[in-house]
């Protein structure tokens, strides 16, 4: 959404003329320009002499009355204000400087959104603009980077005719937005229609003549009722839509589309090197089998210490993969873990630079500056950010819980916001920690699907959150923070065994009689069913009962809990 002060002077002059050179005449000054982007608003109709209101600007025009026009800045919205009303709105807090811009044009006071900033809110949120393509736009598109930083993209408009308007039309369209100003500056990002106007540009490289959707032609076109003017525009040809008139009407849907979020993932360089590490105990054992990646071998050759912590993160991320040889735990790349090993490492907030754009969001600077230092962002999306955002959409992500998750999961509020200072200084309270070790902690957990932060910093646990938060605190909650441990890919996918096999199971529990703390048949029975051995499954099932996911017969109540919020987590994936 674009609206400088011009545009709501001119709305306010149409209240008592329609004519289109009588309000020229009134206002004379970029009339022809603000004209154009009222009616790719929406907010107008143009019909020979004539300018009239639509339903949505008559909306806005009740709303002209109750803004002092003289007081406001000339840019009045663009995308950078609706993104920090919609976090004022969606969180209840955004940064003092940004609550200030939406001050000084009286969208919000000192209880949040005013009558008025709500209502232009509702407007933006229950209308949709116009395609409107020029030749002068799609001349403008094909060259732009599509994520970077604000100056980035001031400097290349600089190089084009018309380059500010076209900024305007972009963000009045909803083809550009632009992030909040942070420490580090603004961040811009294409949005996901966009990729469908750059294959209109690709279809009319010569074009000469504005490309024009609105809704009633869109609706039309859908129903096969061609006009002369769709027929001229080569939108539609015998009777038969065209592949242009496909790309306007696919425009036409993906502007403001809901896209499912994405969930970021992260690759430390601790994770780099047991990969590589694993590659080459793979090229040994090749030749000598006696030589295997167990969790000894990987560690004398990789120097970590703290190799456990490093192959459940792999594990959770679907990089390696378990087998029993010789009776040994063994762990091997998947096919993910093979190309990964050669990108080099991403950080959670890298890669939001090019998961926030894939649903129509706004990356922050930070974001970007990140992506671009970790090359997943150039001037768009690089071949290393394009498989990453295909690893993250494919892996099912399972849990692997650090005592910050834990801690973090106990002290986060249910369907509420809180702002990530508070939660990080709850978490110390809670169980210690550096404030830098913890936001890396809470950083990771949304790339575990825990939890998201938004551009103001301001975190929600997500549905999977929600689930796993219960399942931990219907567990045994100090064992759960003490057990280093307790919830990682290789006891769940115990649990998981359980609950898929539960009347095996319960048959084992009811008949059979018990060796030490387990019964015989209950561990041969997980040996059947998953790659690990008699000791690792003995060892797991002994964690899962002292922190209160496995009971005497099966699994409790905590165990079922976690289990089936990821089921229904996997299930979203596919939705």
């Amino acid at each position: 959404m674009f609206l400088k002060k011009r545009h709501l002077e001119i709305l306010k002059l149409m209240k008592d003329v329609s004519k289109r050179e009588e309000l020229k005449s009134k206002l004379p000054e970029e009339f022809e320009v603000r004209i154009a982007e009222l009616f790719i608003l929406g907010f107008i109709e143009i019909s020979g002499g004539d300018i009239t209101f639509t339903d949505v600007g008559r909306r806005m025009l009740e709303l002209i009355d109750k803004i002092p026009i003289e007081e406001i800045p000339d840019v009045y919205i663009n995308s950078e204000i609706i993104k920090i009303m919609e976090l004022l709105d969606k969180t209840g807090y955004v940064p003092e400087s940004w609550n200030s811009l939406l001050l000084e044009r009286y969208l919000a006071d000192s209880e949040g959104l005013t009558e008025v900033g709500k209502e232009i809110l509702n407007i933006y949120r229950e209308s949709h603009p116009v395609v409107y393509l020029t030749p002068d736009i799609l001349n403008f598109v094909k060259g732009m980077p599509k994520i970077g930083l604000y100056d980035e993209l001031i400097t290349y408009k600089n190089t084009k005719k018309q380059g500010d308007n076209i900024l305007n039309a972009l963000q009045a369209m909803r083809l550009l937005s632009i992030s909040p100003t942070t420490e580090a500056g603004k961040a811009f990002a294409t949005t996901v229609a966009l990729k469908e106007v750059l294959k209109i540009a690709s279809m009319v490289p010569k074009l000469t003549r504005a490309l024009i959707l609105r809704k009633e032609d869109f609706d039309a076109m859908r129903r096969g009722d061609f006009s002369e003017e769709m027929v001229d525009s080569g939108f539609c040809e015998k009777g038969e839509i065209t592949a242009l008139g496909q790309s306007m009407l696919n425009t036409y849907s993906e502007i403001g589309k809901t896209y499912q979020e994405i969930t970021p993932v992260y690759v430390l360089e601790e994770e780099i090197t047991v990969l590589k590490t694993i590659e080459i105990i793979k090229e040994k054992y090749e030749t000598n089998p006696e030589v295997l990646p167990t969790y000894k071998e990987i560690r004398k050759r990789s120097g970590i210490e703290d190799l456990g912590e490093i192959l459940h993160t792999l594990e959770f991320k679907e990089l390696i993969r378990r087998e029993v040889i010789k009776n040994k735990d063994t762990y091997w790349m998947t096919e993910f873990g093979e190309k990964i090993k050669d990108l080099g490492t991403v950080t959670t907030d890298g890669m939001k630079a090019i998961t926030y754009p894939e649903h129509n969001d706004t990356p922050i600077a930070e974001w970007v500056l990140k992506g671009k230092e970790e090359n997943v962002v150039d001037r768009g999306i690089t071949d290393k950010g394009s498989f990453l955002l295909k690893f993250t959409r494919s892996i099912k992500r399972k849990p692997y819980l650090t005592k910050y998750d834990i801690s973090a999961l106990i002290n986060m509020p249910v369907k509420r916001y809180i702002h990530r200072d508070e939660l990080v200084e709850l978490i110390q309270k809670h169980v210690g920690g550096e404030e830098e070790a913890i936001i890396k902690a809470l950083n990771e957990a949304e790339s575990k699907g825990l939890i998201r932060e938004l551009q103001n910093k301001m975190l929600i646990l997500t549905e999977l959150g929600e689930g796993v938060k219960k399942a931990v605190e219907m567990g045994k909650v100090q064992e759960l923070l003490s057990t280093k441990f307790a919830i990682t890919p290789t006891t769940f996918n115990i649990l998981l065994a359980i609950y898929n096999n539960r009347k095996e199971f319960d048959r084992v529990w009811r008949e059979k009689s018990e060796i030490g703390a387990h019964k015989e048949n209950e561990i041969i029975l997980l040996a059947k069913l998953l790659p690990l051995t008699i000791d690792e499954i003995k060892k797991s099932l002994v964690i899962l009962k002292n922190v209160g996911l496995i009971g005497k017969k099966g699994l409790t109540d905590a165990g079922v809990k976690l289990v089936e919020s990821y089921l229904n987590f996997w299930r979203g994936m596919n939705t």
